[in-house]
């Protein structure tokens, strides 16, 4: 049980040569990230909790020193993570690093079918113990880092070596090693590829309805809030919620070309005084947008790649769950819905064919094979009816 436990802080060269010489001793350690994109404008990695053996560090990559030498270190190669994704990209963003091999417990969990897969509820069913939740929203960028933070921190790692040493006893006995093998690679394949920028980010869910006119109004105050939360150093969202964006423009359409300021709605208790007038100036901008400038409402989204077979894509829904429920894993593990859709490509597409253009796992494709060839009558007729 985790109580009032040690940890060393490495925010200096000492610090940070004694993690080292640790690192080298060892052949896997477990790791966490911290970053402040709940309290900043720009997200950035505040915090890497690392435990190994029974030391437990807190490295602050906010401090000035280089932590090059840290990417270099043995036990670095390999890493265990609870829900790996996140932490992954943010440390290939900041350092262009990323580990040989991962151990991920919560994609571990979902093969083995748990039902609850948080950090929490795993250390709780496993170790019956209560993991601390008081800064989970908490300001990482604070320094000096308070006591009751870095306690919280290393709260994140100090279970995963005992979790891990049990999911690799469950997985080897049912077979599925190699199926969290091959998830964890494809983790740290993908991040290294961030997704490209949205195109129109402005374009915010709820605005597909919206005409030109209201489209304009939306991408002038969606640019103004993105230049007030840069300048206040906040995330957008803080500055003003999605909700109110779009409540703001069906305001200001409904009293177009003029700006009724009397009938906006509740606005946030700092638009006052120079925010205030920026604010609706921008709006007056917007109104004041020749109509040959407005922004296009979106057309019709394209046709989807393939259209599915529907009496094969049901026969494939049915024949996934009943294996899931066999695998006791979810149904989603053996094929998602865009991949069943693939699965379910008209026409004489060879098996093959179809894994490829559903990217299945190799491990997914070998349950798709015990499928087919229980079911492979009855997928034949679903293909030619």
């Amino acid at each position: 049980m985790l109580q009032n436990e040690k940890y060393i802080l490495v925010d200096n060269e000492e610090s940070l040569a004694k993690l080292l010489e640790d690192l080298d001793l060892y052949d896997m350690a477990a790791v966490d990230t911290e970053a402040d994109s709940m309290h900043h404008y720009l997200a950035r990695l505040c915090l890497i909790q690392i435990t190994i053996g029974d030391h437990y560090y807190i490295v602050d990559p906010l401090c000035g020193i280089d932590l090059a030498p840290l990417f270099k270190a043995r036990a670095m190669q390999t890493l265990i993570f609870h829900g790996a994704d996140y932490d992954l990209r943010l440390l290939w963003q900041t350092y262009q690093f990323s580990p040989k091999n991962i151990f991920d417990t919560m994609l571990a969990a979902k093969l083995l079918g748990e039902q609850r897969l948080g950090l929490a509820d795993l250390v709780r069913e496993y170790f019956g113990d209560e993991l601390k939740k008081e800064n989970q929203r908490a300001d990482w960028t604070i320094r000096p880092l308070p006591l009751e933070m870095c306690e919280y921190a290393i709260h994140d790692t100090f279970y995963l070596h005992e979790l891990c040493a049990i999911l690799v006893e469950k997985l080897q006995a049912v077979n599925r090693m190699s199926w969290l093998t091959e998830q964890c690679n494809a983790l740290i394949e993908h991040s290294r590829h961030p997704a490209p920028p949205k195109k129109d980010p402005w374009r915010i869910t709820g605005s597909s309805i919206y005409n030109p006119c209201a489209l304009n109004i939306l991408k002038h105050l969606w640019e103004w809030r993105e230049k007030e939360a840069e300048s206040m150093d906040r995330p957008p969202y803080k500055v003003m919620p999605a909700e109110l964006m779009l409540a703001i423009v069906r305001h200001v359409q409904a009293t177009f070309p003029t700006i009724d300021e009397n009938r906006l709605p509740k606005l946030p208790r700092n638009f006052k005084g120079e925010r205030y007038d920026s604010f609706v100036n921008m709006l007056r901008d917007a109104c004041a947008t020749p109509e040959e400038d407005w922004p296009a409402k979106l057309p019709k989204a394209p046709p989807p790649p393939v259209v599915p077979n529907a009496d094969l894509l049901l026969s494939l829904k049915m024949w996934r769950d009943e294996k899931a429920e066999n695998l006791k894993i979810d149904p989603s593990m053996v094929a998602n819905k865009s991949q069943l859709i693939w699965l379910a490509a008209p026409g004489t597409m060879p098996w093959v064919d179809r894994y490829d253009e559903a990217h299945l796992m190799q491990w997914q494709r070998r349950i798709w094979n015990e499928i087919l060839q229980d079911k492979l009558p009855t997928a034949a007729r679903a293909i030619r009816s």
